[in-house]
């Protein structure tokens, strides 16, 4: 009733039970019956949904992230996946957590700021005694995994062994070591226990993944727009991260903007970052204390460049990561391309400023060495002020290219305030109504993330700009230059359905859905296109077009490297492939450049040296996941799609989590039908945590329906393809 890709309505669930009734099935529940047994069991270990009168005056529904990572934690499908310390892996890289960001650029309060060693705790920022003739002491203000585990303090790295005394120890022994007492080291503030609220237990950092999307909320071709946040833990393996059983939903909506969402998140982010996440964690068997942190924010382009306060990819500075800018010569030669900003749009300069600013230039240079007369002063009227005032943001956003759209609201509202008042006492009176009427945070809740840069924390989507860039433009071109060239056009059907596919992991290509419905193919279908187009172009395009597809379907499988071996190497091979690839591209045709993709493209590299191999923070997996919400939207009753969807979803949190065997606790207060809230007295005896039952637990043992709709079945590898060696044998 509640697996993720098996939802259906209350009509379709009556006629099922009106099956099993007149197929003679004994004590079949009736939908009442069942809604019940559902309420029950979401007490005992659901998900919570919270709901949040928005800042920009809407309602909407937000899933509790803490409820979230604390079934993570005791799910022992997840938890033995997950890492909590940044790990030096030297040349290689292959995880998140082997990435710069991770390793060197995250703050050191935002990376686990501890570690056990022989049952005592070590935090950062504490004076500890270690292991050596010479009396050495250090204070840790990072801990990271090389191998073995070490910290570093200052400039040089101690391996963990090396530990003796932690900081109580040290404090109460430092009479017989004859050392001075750690008070009386000089710092801003007083030496003491870090980490109280651990109270003894561990404490880790718990990073993700946060994706923002639009998708529609309809299965016709009708647009519904429904705007959704994802969430997936950034410490799992690649092999775990793309599953979509590791996916998670937090929120949508209809009608609310990503922004005004994105607040409600950053509330329950920032109360699980000041008071800490209590979990049990079944891998260690024990209660452990968590802290969330949002290690990028994932997205298409234009959402990322929303996050970052933006104005876009049609801006004069089309970049959200650095400052490159669309000059006037090539806004000219690329009138008809994605890069120019489109007329009547709030960056173009109306007529009027226009011909002002041309008839001022000519008259400063006509009579520089006229007198001027002195400029008439009038008294300016409230209306002229907020004129120019509002003409002022608008200018000085064009010229930076920066778009809160969170703020946007509450400045449009101050002026639309006393636009209908007359007099001056009482337009004042309206707009002091206003101001009191604000809430307390009028910025973007995104810079509300702690230790998060929306410029720099959003890597470049390589689904949107690779594989629904750069291929899509390619392949339409190339049908549009075989248009009315129909034996050509044969051809490259026939091709790509003849093509041998073995090893690619895709089924046999569909030749003429390729070349006839070129506009309306998936990324899965460029996927494939990028990886054939060089076997079976090559006669029939000129010589400049073939060149840059051969280009860009080598730098195909440097993007999409799940394991980067010399990371060094690596990125000097990518940045000199895309640098070949753009020189082609310049050569076939410039036109190309209207496209800011091209731009956004040399990002790449910088971006996999800080969160690790592109794969990681592709977002194949989180669009794939569209379908679930889409199917959610289609069977609520649309009168209030938040909630339904949210709901829905909370409810297969806990299918997901009790059939997967996570631990719960099973008694909760009497009357109290509604999941139980993260803040409720957190539960430490061992022996009351559960799970479910061995019949249960039968169930999802072996491969089946339900564990191929919840995702707990393991995937198959791909046959592997046949050897070069071998095709030539055969051949000869």
């Amino acid at each position: 009733m509640h697996l993720p890709h098996s939802v259906f309505s209350q009509k379709q669930l009556d006629l099922f039970l009106w099956l099993l009734k007149v197929n003679n099935v004994d004590d079949v529940p009736s939908i009442k019956q069942m809604q019940k047994i559902n309420l029950v069991l979401q007490k005992v270990c659901g998900i919570e949904t919270i709901s949040y009168n928005g800042a920009l005056g809407h309602k909407y529904f937000v899933n509790n992230l803490a409820q979230i990572i604390a079934q993570e934690m005791a799910n022992p499908r997840v938890r033995p996946h997950l890492s909590f310390y940044p790990e030096d892996s030297g040349p290689k890289l292959s995880e998140a957590r082997q990435g710069q960001h991770w390793l060197k650029e995250l703050s050191d309060e935002q990376t686990t700021p501890m570690l056990r060693i022989s049952g005592h705790d070590y935090y950062i920022y504490e004076p500890a005694m270690l292991d050596s003739d010479a009396g050495e002491f250090c204070i840790p203000i990072r801990w990271f995994a090389r191998g073995w585990r070490v910290v570093k303090s200052d400039d040089h790295e101690v391996a963990a062994y090396r530990f003796l005394k932690n900081f109580p120890q040290f404090c109460s022994d430092t009479a017989i070591y004859n050392v001075p007492h750690p008070s009386q080291i000089i710092v801003s503030t007083k030496w003491e226990y870090t980490n109280p609220i651990a109270q003894g237990s561990r404490m880790v950092v718990f990073p993700m993944w946060m994706y923002c999307d639009d998708t529609s909320g309809n299965v016709s071709k009708k647009w519904n727009e429904h705007n959704s946040f994802l969430m997936t833990p950034a410490s799992l393996p690649r092999e775990e991260a793309q599953k979509e059983y590791n996916i998670h939903f937090l929120c949508t909506s209809n009608l609310v903007r990503p922004l005004e969402m994105l607040d409600g998140i950053v509330d329950q982010l920032e109360k699980a970052q000041g008071e800490g996440i209590w979990v049990w964690d079944v891998e260690f068997n024990e209660p452990v204390l968590v802290i969330p942190e949002v290690l990028a924010l994932l997205g298409d382009n234009p959402m990322q460049s929303e996050f970052a306060c933006h104005i876009g990819l049609c801006g004069k500075l089309f970049c959200r990561a650095c400052w490159g800018e669309l000059t006037r010569a090539t806004t000219a030669a690329h009138s008809d391309g994605g890069s120019v900003r489109s007329e009547g749009s709030e960056g173009a300069p109306s007529d009027q400023e226009s011909v002002a600013g041309s008839d001022g230039s000519a008259a400063s240079a006509d009579g520089q060495s006229k007198k001027k007369k002195p400029a008439k002063r009038f008294r300016e009227t409230m209306t002229n002020m907020v004129s120019r005032v509002s003409n002022f943001m608008k200018k000085m956003r064009t010229e930076n290219d920066l778009k809160d759209k969170f703020q946007m609201v509450f400045i449009d509202r101050l002026f639309e305030s006393y636009k209908t008042k007359r007099g001056a006492e009482t337009k004042q009176a309206a707009l002091e109504a206003a101001v009191a009427s604000l809430p307390a945070n009028t910025i973007s809740p995104v810079w509300r993330i702690k230790g998060l840069d929306p410029h720099q924390d959003t890597p470049v989507e390589i689904l949107h700009v690779v594989l629904l860039g750069f291929i899509k433009y390619l392949w339409r071109d190339l049908i549009q230059q075989l248009k009315g060239k129909d034996e050509k056009k044969e051809l490259l059907v026939t091709r790509l359905s003849s093509f041998n596919v073995s090893g690619l992991g895709i089924s046999p290509l569909a030749g003429k859905t390729l070349v006839q419905y070129s506009g309306s193919l998936t990324g899965l279908d460029f996927r494939a296109i990028a990886q054939v187009a060089p076997f079976v172009l090559y006669d029939l395009v000129s010589r400049d077009c073939f060149e840059t597809w051969q280009a860009l379907s080598k730098i195909i499988p440097l993007i999409w490297q799940p394991e980067i071996n010399n990371i060094e190497s690596h990125l000097a091979l990518l940045t000199k492939e895309i640098d070949h690839f753009l020189l082609c591209a310049a050569k076939w045709t410039s036109r190309w450049f209207n496209k800011p993709k091209f731009h956004i493209f040399l990002h790449l590299p910088a971006h996999i040296r800080r969160f690790g191999p592109a794969v990681l923070f592709a977002t194949e997996a989180f669009e794939s996941f569209n379908a679930i919400i889409r199917a959610k939207s289609v069977h609520s009753n649309r009168h209030a799609p938040s909630r339904d969807i949210a709901h829905a979803f909370a409810q297969g949190n806990r299918i997901r989590h009790l059939l997967s065997g996570g631990l719960f606790i099973p008694s909760t207060p009497a009357g109290d039908s509604r999941p139980q809230p993260a803040e409720s007295a957190f539960i430490r005896d061992k022996f009351a945590w559960r799970a479910i039952g061995d019949g249960p637990k039968k169930l999802v043992s072996g491969r089946s329906t339900v564990t191929h709709y919840l995702g707990l079945d393991k995937k198959r590898e791909p046959a592997a393809g046949m050897h070069a060696a071998f095709l030539r044998s055969y051949l000869n």
